[in-house]
């Protein structure tokens, strides 16, 4: 049975990426595709399910995270459908988003208790390398390809709504901009994997990151990243490999050369007559770019906070108001100047994550919620420094510098819920803390 799981697992390492893709062309109804979408959730349960009922059937111990992180996990989950409950909410609504926010959560307590294997780790992240492979393939055919080629690669997907989830895609809009999206539904999935990417990779030098091939790799992620269209991950690239030389004590060199860079590009991109400011990427320092965004994301961060801590009871600002659109609605209705960015839709606010979860779930959901991310942070960080093995240090290397970056990802988009990025973080985490565990162990027994 601890083989059926790990290919279960490793079989969602390298569809998930493809999944759309894959979908799209089978001869079923819509209802049904977007029912099919939904097998690979399945298979997490399926694959927790196996090992819960093998590890309670063999020893009665199930292994768990440890630290307080597990009780911070649990509290929060009870926080969120009591507070539904309570206020006699809609309770499918709640269950639907803590799903999306922690499925994959469940990896890493699947794998804590399959105690991976070195020879395990070697196969997860070859996978990986795989799946990157033929992202990166596609998304070369994408960049010198004809429009045909982007509508081979359209997903399936169009925008609908399920029980106040809803699923769309972007891709098809995205495209007509000449941006690349891979293989996936939209730039918002593809920047998130090609950060999972970047983080696997980069690691492998984790002893000497002055070679060609480093600062090549980081070239051409930094490339996709832009290309993709997306301003966050392109950010996000830059901060991944300024955390990593963080990590290796060499932050002083990682700003000399980044500034370097910056410059010698600046100074190139003057000589050809380019203006920085005309790149997408700066656009966000521009007069007109703060002003749409008062309208979207910065005004739910300016305009909604203020109100939720200001117009609602103490209890209401501690507990939250659940994910419930009804209760929501009714909150927005009794606000006595309702911000436009929440006109006709409220469900925009979860393009702002970190302002979406303390309405949802209140103050107390998110000091929870960050609890658990701290204390998981603390004992990735503890390995990253001190852990035996290189390869040890280098998997909490990986999942440190995915949950580093998903902080300010979350100020803009829904990454704790985008599958092709959650998947892989909390993968590498369960991958992480299951080896050394199984390193740890085979010390002790090795020492008697």
């Amino acid at each position: 049975m601890r083989t059926a799981t790990l290919r279960i697992v490793y079989f969602l390492v390298v569809y998930l990426p493809l999944e759309d893709f894959l979908l799209k062309w089978l001869p079923v109804p819509y209802p049904i595709y977007l029912g099919l979408r939904q097998v690979s959730d399945v298979l997490v349960l399926v694959a927790v399910g196996v090992t819960l009922g093998t590890r309670l059937r063999s020893t009665r111990r199930f292994r768990i995270i440890g630290r307080g992180a597990d009780l911070c996990l649990l509290s929060f989950v009870i926080l969120a459908l009591g507070t539904v409950v309570a206020r006699e909410g809609n309770v499918l609504y709640t269950v639907l988003n803590l799903k999306a926010l922690l499925r994959y959560v469940l990896l890493v307590y699947v794998l804590l208790n399959l105690r991976v294997e070195r020879t395990e780790v070697y196969t997860f992240l070859r996978l990986i390398y795989v799946s990157l492979g033929i992202q990166l393939v596609v998304s070369l055919i994408q960049l010198v390809g004809p429009v045909s080629v982007d509508q081979f690669f359209f997903p399936r997907v169009r925008v609908t709504e399920v029980a106040g989830v809803q699923f769309k895609s972007t891709a098809i809009r995205e495209a007509e901009k000449g941006y690349i999206f891979g293989t996936m539904t939209n730039t918002i999935s593809y920047g998130g994997f090609l950060l999972v990417g970047l983080a696997t990779y980069v690691t492998r030098y984790i002893r000497d990151r002055r070679t060609l091939s480093y600062w090549g790799t980081v070239a051409v992620f930094l490339f996709l990243a832009y290309m993709s269209g997306s301003r966050a991950v392109t950010f996000a690239v830059i901060l991944l490999v300024g955390v990593d030389y963080y990590l290796g004590g060499e932050t002083g060199r990682f700003l000399k050369v980044g500034t370097l860079t910056f410059l010698s590009l600046s100074l190139l991109l003057f000589l050809s007559g380019i203006n920085l400011m005309d790149l997408h990427i700066f656009e966000v320092f521009s007069a007109e770019y703060l002003r749409v965004a008062m309208t979207q994301r910065l005004g739910i961060l300016l305009e909604v906070v203020p109100q939720f801590l200001s117009e609602l009871r103490l209890v209401d600002v501690l507990f939250g108001l659940s994910p419930d659109r009804s209760i929501l609605n009714r909150f927005v209705t009794e606000m006595t100047e309702i911000p436009a960015v929440l006109t006709g839709n409220v469900a925009v606010i979860e393009d702002v994550y970190w302002v979406a979860l303390p309405v949802y779930y209140g103050l107390v959901g998110l000091a929870l919620f960050g609890g658990f991310l701290l204390l998981i942070f603390g004992q990735l960080y503890r390995i990253a420094r001190w852990g035996k093995e290189l390869l040890e240090r280098r998997l909490a290397r990986i999942a440190l510098l995915l949950l580093v970056v998903a902080i300010p990802l979350n100020l803009i988009g829904q990454y704790f819920e985008t599958r092709q990025f959650s998947f892989y973080l909390w993968l590498m985490v369960g991958v992480c803390l299951s080896y050394s565990y199984t390193r740890t162990v085979k010390d002790q027994q090795a020492s008697l």
